[in-house]
């Protein structure tokens, strides 16, 4: 019993028709579908199954979904997340065309959806890559996401659930002068993480939505795409501290932070420790000395 990577994600946005021209026009997503002013977007041209859900109304992720290998799995899960006390509703409209899943919610308030995805890719094959078919900055995949909390104590018990519920692993932990978290990075598999998280203000649920491109001139030329039509980077391109990833930030029309994100290292053999870092010790936000920008410990 394992769960895959993140699914899709609900995102509440402040203009539905603002958001849709830039996930559209620029980002490079298609429609397709739609329930009212509920929105189903795609970035892969071959999967029919969205990666971005976005709803008229307000800012921050009201739900995001991991991906099971069968129907099987669900009451598994249900009966994992029953032993430490989380209630889980089963659901029969979660997505189009995805009609069983189960549902349930963070300490934090978001909504975590499992659902079952037995026709995801393994991998994808570089010998069948469609990135001259893709528009705008033409993300290749969703990557992850980092969700908001307010205080250690939230972010303990988030990281309480994901690993003894669901069977995440938590690959760094990083303090602040406080000895309190700061921020986590936690995982479903080998990728250093899936679900992130991070100390915003009060009343956040979302720090970013990333997506996946493919290296450092993927980077380059999304931040040309994104100049081009007056989008600007709130930070980057740059190498993580922590993760190593390369990365580049904006917040987008609609309210929200998302992180363009390449070469995700993996984490090798079975460890469970997670590593602690403290602040003053190491620089988790950049490897290149990059100062973090005031605005990033800011949240929708």
């Amino acid at each position: 019993m394992a769960l895959q990577k993140l699914v899709w994600a609900e995102l509440a946005v402040t203009d539905i028709d603002q958001a849709l021209e830039f996930n559209i026009d620029v980002l490079g997503l298609r429609e397709v579908s739609r329930e009212g002013r509920k929105v189903y977007l795609s970035c892969d041209i071959d999967d029919p199954h969205a990666q971005l859900v976005l709803t008229d109304g307000g800012t921050g992720v009201r739900s995001f979904a991991l991906g099971v290998d069968s129907e099987d799995e669900l009451e598994q899960f249900e009966a994992r997340l029953a032993v430490i006390g989380v209630t889980t509703e089963r659901r029969s409209d979660a997505a189009p065309e995805q009609p069983t899943s189960v549902a349930f919610h963070l300490p934090t308030g978001q909504e975590v959806v499992l659902l079952p995805r037995p026709d995801r890719p393994l991998y994808r094959h570089p010998g069948f890559d469609t990135s001259s078919q893709r528009r705008g900055v033409g993300p290749a995949d969703i990557d992850h996401i980092t969700i908001a909390f307010s205080d250690d104590a939230e972010a303990r018990a988030v990281a309480h659930v994901l690993t003894h519920g669901l069977g995440f692993k938590i690959s760094d932990i990083f303090l602040n002068a406080d000895d309190e978290w700061q921020a986590a990075w936690t995982r479903a598999g080998e990728v250093h993480h899936d679900v992130g998280l991070i100390r915003c203000q009060p009343g956040a649920s979302l720090h970013h939505l990333a997506w996946t491109v493919d290296n450092m001139e993927h980077q380059k030329r999304a931040a040309d795409t994104l100049a081009s039509a007056g989008h600007l980077l709130e930070t980057g391109p740059g190498r993580h501290g922590v993760g190593g990833n390369l990365y580049s930030y904006l917040w987008t029309p609609g309210g929200n932070r998302y992180e363009l994100s390449a070469e995700m290292p993996r984490i090798l053999g079975e460890r469970t420790d997670p590593i602690v870092r403290k602040a003053g010790e190491f620089d988790a936000f950049s490897a290149w000395g990059a100062t973090r920008p005031e605005s990033f410990t800011h949240g929708s």
